[in-house]
């Protein structure tokens, strides 16, 4: 069973007393300024991909990647070179990806960069070209293609130690149809004599998932057996691990014969009813298990009904009764007139018995959508829509979900509901986890992943930044927004030009300090952005800026 986790702030790192960030006249310093010798590698989107998942894919794509492990900043240029910027400034080419001359086919997204602790770097070019490069104490690279890439944008990489493995992830978005989803590829290659001349990558494993909206954040566990995700939906496995049992295998033998469900269900707009048959001898032994995505029945630890629902329940309110030799049991929806498919998620067993009241209603409110008569008040026919973006564009009102994933299993282990106010403000990677500052209420709360087991999962939150939940929706134009491990300060980050730093208030304090800096009129759109401890980092399509964070 999925366990539900809560993540609910610590009291003592919320500051009840705060009103506001004041302006300060103080200036923030551009440390540095680099003219690049070429454009920053920037991929647009064609007219035939402009969904909203293509749209926001790109549209926040941070093209200066941040290696946690060192603070060194890297990204590719039009050319095809790979640039870091090290700790004290220095810019310096680390690798071509593909020669200047060369014919590079089949690139749909934008390069994307990632990193592991042990000073292996893994490259996308956006299409089927995917490298790794291993740094050495002496800045010495060894570079390796590796093999079966798609195109993609890469998520997280982890090294497995246990296993000598690399684990890559990368997303990209697909289609069923006009109905696009985005995908998440999950790459493991071992790596084979390590340190000899023959060393090698070779592939052992490759999985696929989807998800049916926009992904936050990936993440892999050091163990390389869990996944971390923030998205809009639940994440299912393209090739489930379902094995047939010999029952299985005789009642699919049995096609000819009719098919008698385990139960039945109907459902209300506010509730949902099942029905099962169970022998009056049996009632005490009746087990009924209701939480808010999952739902049991069992009768003698037979299990008659379980798994997890398609939407959340109000387990709060579950009632059942005997009539005659038939378990009734009442479930209540937790978002009242919102229509399930089904009851349990990829259960076939059950039958939903349609409720004749409810079409009718839902027949009378929507007729107007599908007729072919005119409107005879305006003379013009009425419009209608197409299902498949609208279901889409929904996905924006969406609960955001929190899951851990055993990769082995396939199933959740732990699910947070996020809700659909309390979105992700910012994600980023750290030497031991992974950091996600979420809106609660009007902050802005960081959570750190703690140390965790095949049954331990828990997220600390470690600060808290006042207000900062209503300053970032109140900023329209804002592109990226990032925080340095200390958390001393958040930046906001706009399209171009203006760039927006707020101090951490101390404890208690009712006025915090906001900088605003202007790049200018002149400046190119900003393309990236990554703050470490002492610096604000902005990558622009000609200029790399740094600047120094020293309040």
């Amino acid at each position: 069973m999925t366990k539900i986790v809560e993540l609910r702030p610590n009291k003592n790192l919320i500051n009840t007393k705060f009103e506001k960030y004041q302006f300060s006249t103080e200036e923030i310093p551009i440390d540095t300024e680099i003219n690049l010798k070429a454009n920053v590698r920037r991929l647009e989107l064609t007219t035939n991909r402009d969904s909203l998942l293509e749209t926001r894919l790109f549209a926040f794509h941070n093209h200066l990647f941040k290696n946690p492990y060192d603070t060194s900043c890297w990204f590719i240029d039009e050319n095809w070179f790979v640039w870091r910027l090290k700790i004290d400034g220095n810019l310096e080419q680390m690798h071509l990806i593909h020669n200047l001359d060369a014919s590079v086919q089949n690139v749909l997204y934008n390069p994307s960069i990632g990193f592991t602790s042990n000073n292996i770097i893994a490259i996308s070019d956006g299409g089927d070209c995917l490298k790794l490069l291993i740094t050495d104490t002496q800045e010495h690279v060894k570079t390796f293609t590796l093999s079966d890439a798609e195109p993609g944008v890469i998520l997280d990489v982890r090294y497995v130690n246990d296993t000598s493995s690399i684990v890559i992830v990368t997303c990209d978005i697909r289609s069923t149809g006009e109905k696009k989803f985005t995908r998440l590829v999950l790459l493991t290659y071992s790596w084979k004599n390590a340190g000899d001349t023959c060393e090698s990558f070779e592939l052992n494993n490759k999985e696929t998932l989807k998800v049916n909206g926009a992904v936050e954040y990936v993440y892999i566990e050091d163990s390389g057996n869990y996944l971390h995700s923030i998205c809009q939906d639940y994440i299912t496995f393209e090739c489930p691990k379902v094995q047939k049992t010999t029952d299985d295998k005789k009642d699919s033998e049995k096609s000819n014969e009719i098919k008698i469900p385990k139960y039945c269900w109907s459902q209300r707009e506010d509730s949902i009813t099942v029905w099962l048959t169970i022998d009056k001898e049996h009632k005490d032994k009746v087990k009924v298990n209701v939480t808010p995505l999952e739902l049991s029945v069992t009768v003698n630890d037979n299990a008659l009904i379980q798994g997890q629902c398609q939407h959340r329940l109000d387990e709060t309110l579950t009632t059942w009764k005997y009539e005659e030799d038939t378990f009734k049991l009442e479930l209540y929806k937790f978002e009242s007139g919102l229509m399930w498919n089904e009851l349990i998620k990829g259960d076939t067993g059950g039958e939903c018995l349609p409720n004749e009241t409810l079409a009718a209603e839902i027949h009378s409110r929507l007729a107007h959508l599908c007729t072919d008569q005119t409107d005879n008040k305006q003379g013009q026919p009425c419009l209608g829509f197409n299902a498949e973006q609208l279901e889409e564009c929904d996905l924006e009102g969406k609960d955001s979900l929190l899951q851990r994933v055993d990769l082995k299993t396939q199933e959740s282990t732990h699910l947070a509901m996020l809700g659909t106010s309390n979105h992700v403000l910012f994600t980023y990677k750290t030497k031991s986890g992974q950091a996600i500052c979420l809106r609660h209420d009007n902050d802005g709360c960081l959570w750190i992943t703690g140390q965790v087991d095949d049954t331990k999962w828990n997220m600390e939150h470690c600060y808290t930044f006042p207000g900062f939940g209503y300053v970032e929706a109140s900023k329209c134009n804002k592109k990226f927004c990032v925080s340095p491990n200390d958390g001393s300060y958040v930046a906001i980050l706009e399209h171009t030009r203006y760039i927006f730093l707020y101090k951490r208030p101390e404890p208690n304090i009712q006025v915090g300090k906001q900088w605003i800096v202007d790049l200018g009129t002149e400046t190119c759109p900003i393309m990236g952005a990554v703050a470490t401890n002492k610096y604000l980092i902005v990558l622009t399509k000609n200029k790399l800026y740094r600047l120094h964070i020293c309040f």
